[in-house]
């Protein structure tokens, strides 16, 4: 296998110095390398091939997202074990994702490398994304706060000079969009400029049961629209020294159903991150300098309801903005061992029309990771510390050993810790903020089977994790009446789970079932954590005839409950089917066709929110 994913480490900022060395002077990509499924950098930071990483790993690369043709970035993560999404209505809504069973805070979500404060991964089109990989398990040892259940990066179009693509979709609910990609520059100096647009009128996503008063159906869609640019490439400036930029901007409204006596029925966003990073090639090290920014705005339309109380309502308005340094060193000691050094530093603050106690904190942190591989066992261990302004610093280490039986089987068994940091909200929300809060913690190990041929895969994995210090809503005196509610370290969670990604390609078919369990339990109640299934599963298939390509989806999720405390507003089980067909007019033009939830089948993953019924799409892609 031909591993020159310069594009890809470059990207991530993460790659060997090793395959630095020998490729850095390739700058041109070819496509098989862009698609290439074997090859993974964001589990330990520096590239690997997938089936050595001591991890559960999903991919998804270009190809594989076309073919799907999914919704979102939310739709795609939908078809990983372990993962199960709660979506408060369209694509646009809210949406949250729990992996293995942590709370959908407990995910870090990386674009380009890039530390993101977004966790409504739908903000992201997923036309403008290269590759997804996808990591279960505990990574705050390299990664630090968020990295409890896993981590999502998600590298965005990387196209060479000269190559271009253009499309279109329009479909059910008034959906259209456009997207474009556009590759320039030359051998030394690659970028790619990319652009989408989407609209839709929605439908209704609301149907309260009445025992929540702020959820009001007012019986219209609840449409939204967004717009995404972004630009990123490289600069070679000799075969030592590299410069990579990563840049995108996106904004976008989505209507809701709300009570405005209370709040707007609008909410829109604005959002970009900015990032340049120095890549210095010595004889024996790799070094690596990264100066990143980021934002986050959000404003709803309250003000559009004034005197409705007989007082103006101002806006809503809140600004999160995250400046970070990152300093990494990479060296090889042997081509079966290498270390791993880096330093972060990074300021959040907050801007809001509410009064804060605190608007900024300062956060650094100092890691070390180091792998070796003796004959065929492999060893890697991590250490990490963070320091958070005003909160306790936090430790994480990850270890693992594993055992390559033959070039097919390996087994692996794995340690870790993680933390999730609260909020600057959970800390200093006027009124409602406690500083008291300490950061949620995890320690997690994990059997993990992987069984690889050219034809066949298989992974399995079977984990325990324990979470305490969970940051949960509660009264200061439970024993008055209407007291006023903050944030408490209360809660502990113990999870157990088991997991499997079969894939086959037999014939003209290409098949892959994912299967989860999961006992996710509040230690403090007894009971099941809210909307966490005990049992899911999905199957894609895939066939290609020729010029003709059809696609096949189920999705099976179990039930569970909307309230873990009370274990009241059950969540049915239900399965969804989408199918899809495309057809390849030349080798560059492309028709699609999908619906989705064929049967119209009538569900829910958040009580009083419905889910889309039966819909369609068509698109068309031109790639010049």
């Amino acid at each position: 296998m031909k591993k020159t994913l310069i594009a890809l480490s470059i990207h991530s900022l993460l790659y060997s110095s090793l395959s630095f060395a020998e490729h850095t002077s390739s700058q041109i990509f070819n496509k098989a390398t862009k698609n290439d499924e074997t090859i993974v950098v964001t589990a330990n930071r520096s590239m690997q091939d997938k089936f050595d990483t001591l991890a559960a790993v999903d991919i998804f690369t270009r190809e594989e997202i076309e073919k799907i043709q999914p919704l979102s970035i939310s739709d795609l993560l939908n078809r990983v074990a372990g993962i199960s999404i709660s979506t408060q209505g369209t694509t646009a809504q809210t949406s949250s994702d729990f992996v293995r069973g942590t709370n959908s805070a407990h995910i870090l979500v990386l674009v380009n490398g890039v530390r993101l404060g977004i966790k409504n991964l739908a903000d992201i089109p997923v036309q403008l994304v290269e590759r997804v990989e996808v990591i279960r398990g505990p990574r705050s040892a390299l990664w630090g706060t968020d990295a409890v259940g896993g981590v999502v990066q998600i590298f965005t179009r990387d196209l060479t000079a000269g190559e271009s693509q253009v499309g279109g979709r329009f479909g059910s609910n008034s959906l259209y969009q456009g997207y474009g990609a556009l590759g320039f520059g030359n051998d030394d100096h690659s970028y790619t400029l990319s652009a989408s647009a989407e609209i839709s009128k929605g439908f209704d996503v609301t149907a309260p049961s009445g025992s929540i008063p702020p959820a009001v159906d007012k019986n219209d869609d609840d449409g939204y629209d967004r717009q995404s640019v972004s630009l990123s490439g490289t600069s070679q400036f000799s075969k030592q020294y590299t410069v990579e930029i990563s840049t995108q901007y996106a904004q976008g409204t989505t209507e809701i159903d709300a009570n405005t006596q209370y709040t707007g029925d609008e909410i829109s966003y604005k959002n970009y991150h900015l990032s340049l990073r120095n890549h210095l090639q010595l004889e024996q090290v790799y070094l690596q300098l990264g100066l990143s920014t980021s934002q986050d705005s959000t404003a709803d339309n309250y003000s559009d309801y004034n005197n409705q109380n007989g007082f103006p309502n101002p806006n809503s308005l809140f600004t999160t903005t995250r400046e970070q340094v990152t300093a990494l060193a990479q060296l090889p000691f042997t081509e079966a061992s290498q270390l791993t050094a880096g330093y972060e530093w990074y300021n959040e603050s907050i801007d809001s029309n509410n009064i804060y106690d605190k608007t900024e904190r300062d956060a650094k942190a100092f890691f070390i990771s180091t792998s070796r591989n003796i004959e065929r066992l492999k060893l890697e261990a991590s250490v990490r510390y963070d320091k958070i302004a005003d909160i306790d610093g936090e430790t994480s280490y990850q270890l693992a050993v594993g055992y390559q039986v033959s070039d097919q089987l390996l087994f692996s068994l794995s340690h870790g810790t993680a933390f999730k940091a609260p909020s600057l909200n959970d800390l200093y929300y006027p009124l409602q903020g406690n500083p008291d809060l300490t950061s949620e913690t995890s320690d997690s190990l994990e059997f993990l089977t992987r069984y690889q041929t050219e034809l066949f895969s298989a992974e399995i994995s079977v984990y325990q994790t324990t979470i305490d210090n969970l940051i949960e809503w509660a009264p200061l005196d439970s024993s008055v009446p209407y007291s006023p509610w903050r944030p408490e370290n209360i809660a502990k969670a113990e999870i157990f789970g088991a997991e499997a990604t079969i894939t086959a390609d037999i014939a003209d078919t290409s098949n892959r079932l994912t299967l989860s369990h999961i006992d996710a339990e509040d230690k403090s109640t007894g009971k099941q954590l809210a909307r966490r299934p005990h049992f899911s599963a999905n199957y894609n298939f895939i066939y290609t005839l020729g010029q003709l390509g059809f696609t096949f989806d189920v999705n099976y999720q179990g039930s569970s409950f909307d309230n873990s405390a009370i274990q009241e507003s059950q969540l049915k089980a239900y399965t969804v089917l989408d199918i899809g067909v495309n057809y390849r007019i030349n080798s560059q033009m492309s028709l699609w066709a999908k619906i989705t939830n064929l049967t119209d089948k009538n569900y829910q993953t958040v009580s009083e929110y419905l889910s889309a019924e039966r819909g369609y799409s068509f698109s068309l892609d031109y790639k010049f």
